[in-house]
């Protein structure tokens, strides 16, 4: 995922280690870092964990509506201590090619 120039301009960095990754691996790696379980998470952040795992394996179909996925991701990505606007412009853009 890459960060445009519009994102830059809104202060999102892409960290180096996201030239390819998607947001959802990003969270479930960020998750596994920090030794937490998809029950840890969802409850930490106050969702289910279905919405958890469907944030992680970028099942858009399953996600709350735009605006509720990037708020669900927002507090995943503070919880594992991701950037959260790289986290933000990234799921904006994927949520985008994917119609949501």
């Amino acid at each position: 995922m890459l960060v445009t120039e519009s994102d830059a301009a809104r202060g999102a960095r892409q960290p180096v280690w996201a030239i390819s990754i998607h947001v959802g691996e990003a969270l479930w790696r960020g998750r596994l870092r920090a030794g937490l379980s998809l029950d840890d998470v969802a409850g930490r952040i106050g969702v289910d964990p279905e919405t958890v795992g469907a944030l992680e394996n970028s099942d858009f179909a399953r996600l709350p509506s735009r605006d509720g996925a990037i708020a669900v991701a927002r507090a995943y990505a503070q919880l594992v201590g991701l950037p959260k606007k790289w986290v933000t412009a990234a799921l904006d853009k994927e949520l985008l090619r994917h119609n949501r």
